[in-house]
């Protein structure tokens, strides 16, 4: 039977207090108390009054459903999340996998709706940094973000952040190093705050190296680009079915399909689809059934020699070697 626990985040530290209850917990100085739904640590640290953070690191008991529906929207959540087990997150009923295998960042403007659902067994990991959206401007001011653009950035009637991604080998690696760490412990908040201030950092350089998407996400636009998603992920085995296609499965203009599309994934749907295909061409080669040109033909690539060379590109190695170092 899955426990349902309707809560809120915020900067502002009240919610913890409410969310432990929710849970059927208590509150014990940093730490959230929920033995009956997981045994571990979750910790709750206020950074400044600007940025707090949540970590939670448990062996889950029971299925539980958290359903976030905040009442501030002066922030953002940048999650970063090395769970091994089964959980996803939930916006407009289209589900997506989130843990250590799967995206494994992502941030969420405050005004949105999110569900995470995570099983029972799974072990979570999971740093959720809560940051003022002021606080982000003025660190975008920092890198030399003009003002016009930061200004729409931040503005909720113009514009709904929203973005997932694998998080970058430097902050996977602070953030297995910070785990070493005792909770509680008498150095334990200084190397909290070091550690989230390295990977908004991390991010933020992260972000820069991007285009800048502007635009205000409507109700059921995150549903449509998720869904066709999914559309692209089960046909990975057929050619790409082009923009005009999939923008008018998910009844929107090119223009908006292909910016939307961008801003939630972090990729062009084609650099999606091809990623996410030869992804796909990495596992058959792994099974060793298959020669390269059975697979370039069974994923549709034009030749092999595409697929060789678009491998190579990917990966760094040429299929026949990859094969040869299993």
């Amino acid at each position: 039977m899955i426990k349902t626990v309707t809560h809120r985040f915020g900067v502002e530290t009240a919610w913890i207090t409410e969310m432990a209850g929710a849970m059927g917990g208590t509150v014990d100085g940093n730490f959230t108390l929920v033995p009956e739904i997981h045994t571990g640590t979750r910790y709750t640290l206020s950074i400044n009054e600007d940025i707090t953070v949540l970590l939670a690191d448990a062996t889950y008991h029971q299925d539980v459903l958290f359903k976030l529906r905040n009442t501030e929207n002066d922030f953002a959540g940048i999650f970063f999340n090395l769970t091994e087990g089964e959980s996803v997150h939930i916006i407009d009923d289209i589900s997506r996998s989130v843990g250590r295998w799967d995206y494994n960042l992502a941030i969420v403007d405050s005004q949105l709706d999110l569900d995470y659902l995570i099983k029972a067994g799974s072990k979570s990991y999971n740093i959720s940094i809560f940051i003022k959206k002021k606080m982000l401007s003025v660190y975008l001011e920092r890198a030399g973000i003009l003002e016009d653009v930061r200004s729409r950035i931040f503005d909720g009637q113009q514009n709904t952040i929203i973005h997932y991604d694998q998080m970058s080998s430097n902050s996977w690696h602070i953030i297995n190093e910070f785990r070493q760490l005792t909770p509680g412990g008498v150095t334990y908040d200084l190397f909290l705050s070091s550690t989230v201030y390295y990977l908004l950092s991390d991010y933020l350089s992260f972000l820069l190296s991007r285009e800048i998407i502007i635009g205000k996400i409507e109700s059921g636009d995150v549903f449509r680009i998720l869904a066709s998603q999914a559309t692209l992920v089960k046909h990975l085995n057929d050619a790409f079915p082009g923009i005009s296609e999939l923008a008018a499965d998910a009844l929107m203009s090119e223009t908006k399909y292909k910016t939307l599309y961008k801003k939630i994934t972090g990729f062009t749907p084609h650099a999606f689809f091809m990623q996410n295909k030869l992804e796909l061409g990495k596992e058959l080669l792994a099974c060793k059934q298959y020669t390269v040109a059975e697979i370039a033909f069974k994923l549709s690539f034009t030749t092999a020699s595409h697929f060789t060379e678009l491998f190579k590109n990917q990966f760094g190695m040429l299929p026949k070697v990859y094969v040869n170092s299993l």
